[in-house]
C-alpha cells in the first residue's frame, strides 16, 4: 500500500455482487435506518462540534418526512449499516433548513476534506463523484433519450436506445520535475493564480497514452522542459468532479523554461531552501498547496529527501 492521502481510505463494501439484484437494492432504499450522506449545491452536510468536523448522516426515515421526491444512490455498507447519498438542491430553502439544527451546516467539500477523518474523506470521494455523475447523465449521450438508474447508481440505461452508461473516472498525472536542488512549479490561469499558489504541473492522460508518456507530454506542453526517469509516488481520488490524481516525480533533461502562456501564468525553478520555507509557512514570496492535495506531498517528499 502506498501513501494514503485525503479522499482515499474508504472502507465501505461497495456491494458489487449484491447490486446485480434490483429487488435487493429496492429493499435497501426502504431501510429507515440507512445513513444518508447529504449534498446541496455541491456542498456537504457536516456537524461542527467545537471545531471537530464530521459528516452529518441523516436517516432515510427522517429525509422521507421532509420530501418523498428525493432520489437516492447506494454507496455501500459498513458494519451492517447501509450508506446512501442524495442531493437536496431541488428542494425549497425551508425544507433544506429543517436539517440545519444545532451544529449542522453545508460546507465546501474541499474545506470539509481538510478536517474529516480519513474514512469520511473517502466517503466524500465516492459519494460526491457518484452523485454528480448521475445528475449529469440523466440523458443519453448517444441519442438524447432519458436514462434510468440501475445497480443503485452505478449504471444508467437509456430508455430509448438501451445503451448502458457507466460512471467515469478521469485519470490525471501530476508531476514534480526536479533538477538537483531545484524543482519546477507552475501557476495556471485559474484557481492557483487567484490564490497565488505554485504547484506541480498536471494534466489529463490522453487516449492511447501511458502514464510516462502523459508526464513527458504535459511537462513539455506546459513548461517546455524535457523529462526522464519518471517514477510513480502515490495516487489520490479527487472528487471535483471525478478524477484520479496520479502523482509522479521526474528528472529534468533540459533546464530552459518556455511555458505555455495560453494555459500558464508562470512556471519557475525553485530552490529546495525556498520550498522548505514555503512548506513551513515561512516564505512570504511563495505559497504551495496544502496537505489536502497530492501536490503538497510530492513537493514535501522531494524537499525532505524521502524520494
Amino acid at each position: 500500500m502506498g501513501k494514503l492521502l485525503k479522499f482515499a481510505g474508504n472502507k465501505l463494501n461497495r456491494l458489487e455482487v449484491e447490486r446485480r439484484e434490483e429487488e435487493w437494492i429496492e429493499q435497501k432504499f426502504k431501510d429507515p435506518k440507512a445513513k444518508v450522506i447529504i449534498y446541496c449545491k455541491s456542498k456537504i452536510l457536516i456537524n461542527n462540534n467545537n471545531h471537530k468536523v464530521s459528516i452529518k448522516f441523516i436517516s432515510l426515515d427522517q429525509l422521507k418526512k421532509i420530501s418523498e421526491k428525493l432520489e437516492y444512490y447506494l454507496i455501500g455498507s459498513l458494519d451492517g449499516e447501509t450508506y446512501l447519498t442524495s442531493d437536496l438542491s431541488k428542494l425549497d430553502e425551508k425544507s433544506v433548513n429543517l436539517l440545519l439544527t444545532n451544529n449542522n451546516e453545508f460546507i465546501d467539500c474541499r474545506t470539509a476534506g481538510e478536517s474529516l477523518s480519513q474514512q469520511e474523506g473517502g466517503l466524500i470521494s465516492q459519494s460526491k463523484s457518484q452523485l454528480e455523475w448521475n445528475i449529469k447523465n440523466s440523458f443519453c449521450g448517444i441519442c438524447g433519450g432519458k436514462t434510468k438508474v440501475g445497480r443503485g447508481g452505478q449504471v444508467r440505461k437509456c430508455l430509448k436506445c438501451k445503451t448502458e452508461h457507466f460512471p467515469r473516472t478521469d485519470p490525471v498525472i501530476i508531476t514534480l520535475v526536479v533538477n538537483g536542488d531545484y524543482c519546477l512549479l507552475g501557476q495556471s490561469k485559474g484557481r492557483l493564480s487567484r490564490l497565488n499558489i505554485y504547484s506541480a504541473l498536471a494534466g489529463f492522460i490522453d487516449q492511447g497514452e501511458s502514464i510516462e508518456e502523459a508526464v513527458a507530454r504535459e511537462i513539455m506542453e506546459e513548461s517546455g522542459i524535457e523529462v526522464e526517469d519518471v517514477k510513480y509516488y502515490a495516487s489520490q481520488p479527487w472528487p471535483f468532479p471525478w478524477s484520479l490524481m496520479i502523482g509522479c516525480h521526474a528528472k529534468a533533461k533540459t533546464k530552459n523554461i518556455n511555458y505555455d502562456e495560453y494555459e500558464m501564468l508562470s512556471v519557475k525553478w525553485f530552490h529546495k531552501d525556498e520550498i522548505i520555507k514555503a512548506l513551513n509557512g515561512e516564505n512570504n514570496n511563495l505559497s504551495v498547496p496544502g496537505s489536502i492535495a497530492i501536490a503538497h506531498h510530492l513537493i514535501k517528499a522531494w524537499a525532505y529527501g524521502e524520494v
